[in-house]
Order: C-alpha cells, then structure tokens, then sequence
C-alpha cells in the first residue's frame, strides 16, 4: 500500500503542473556502479555493476531553466560479501529537482543540467544471505525498502538524447549483518550497513 500511494503522489504532483509548463517523457537506462557496503571490510565486501532501466518523464516550470524529472526504474544493484554474491532487485522512483542552463551558441545541441532529489526503493528479490560458521551463524539481511539522496548532473545532446552522471547516497542502512552463537542463541555481532552507488545513465527523450 505505501508503495501505490507514493507513486500516485509523484504522479498527480505531476499531473498537478500548471498547464504553462512543458512536459516530454521517454525511457531511461544505465549502470549501477554500486560501492562497499559500509563497515564489513572485515567480511570483504565489495562493490560490482549493476543496471536500471524504465520510464522518465520531465516537467519544465513556467520559470527559465527550473523543472522536476520523476523516474519509475527497474533496478539490479550486485554486492559480494565474504565471497558470495548478493543481488537486490527493487523497484526505484527518482524524483529531481532540475535546473538546465541555456549556454549562447551551442543552446540548440547541448543543455547542460544539474539534479538533486530524493528516491524511493523497494526490494522485490532475495533480501538474506546466511553462513554457517560452525559454533556460530550469520546472517545479512537487505532492508525491504530505502530512502536515499540523489545529486547529478549531465546534460541534453541534440533535444532528444539525456546523459547523466548520478551520486545516490543512502539515508538510513541499507543491510544488517548479525552473527548468533548456535548453542545459546547469544547475539555475537550486529553491523548495520549502508551502500551508496554511482549511476551512469543514458535517456532518449520523445
């Protein structure tokens, strides 16, 4: 239920733009570069590539140069810990606040932008990984959604072609790692992590 109800807020927030501004939309895809979860070096944890894909759509304010990009991704980020993959699945919803620049001269091939906004994430995949580690288990566990912070920036070749460079960093932990001792059921650790990532995009814009 949160998950429907904030899309279609995104949505009718869309939906609410006065009818000045000026709206396109298009398909958006790209790379997960996703870093070292936090604190488990210990564990060698480590960071790989992953991709996101699906809808964008722009709005441009009645104001020079303002506008609100909202994104509705499919998203695969890949970790590896303690030498096992781990792969979240989620479904992602990007809002931005854009600010594009109007440069004399090369305006009509190339817009350059900056982004900044909150995103939304929900897991939809396997969330555990478990050891055993003969006196003792353990466990990492992917949180079942995230609230994170993205800054980009990137620009708009040729009206139609958006690339983007994008820092999305985690607001809260993303992961938890817990180590039981069998026998007693005694909690021997707990590491709360968070992973940011690197994104690099490409849009086509109709």
């Amino acid at each position: 239920m949160k998950k429907l109800f904030t899309i279609l807020l995104a949505m009718s927030l869309l939906t609410s733009i006065p009818a000045a501004a000026q709206f396109n939309w298009g398909i958006k895809a790209g790379m997960n570069l996703t870093g070292k979860p936090s604190k488990l070096s210990d564990l060698d944890a480590k960071g790989k590539t992953g991709w996101f894909i699906g809808p964008t759509a722009k709005v441009m304010l009645p104001i020079v140069g303002l506008g609100i990009e909202a994104n509705l991704l499919y998203s695969q980020s890949k970790s590896e810990i303690a030498g096992d993959d781990i792969t979240r699945r989620s479904i992602e919803l990007p809002i931005y606040l854009r600010y594009e620049f109007s440069l004399p001269v090369v305006n009509k091939f190339l817009e350059p932008f900056l982004a900044v906004g909150p995103q939304w994430g929900w897991n939809l995949g396997d969330k555990d990984l478990d050891w055993d580690l003969g006196t003792a288990k353990a466990e990492y566990k992917l949180k079942n959604s995230n609230l994170s912070l993205n800054l980009g920036l990137g620009a708009i070749v040729l009206d139609h072609v958006q690339l983007h460079i994008n820092y999305n960093i985690a607001l809260g932990k993303t992961s938890e790692y817990t180590a039981v001792e069998k026998a007693a059921g005694q909690v021997l650790d707990v590491i709360k992590s968070r992973t940011n990532t690197w994104q690099v995009s490409v849009a086509y814009i109709f």
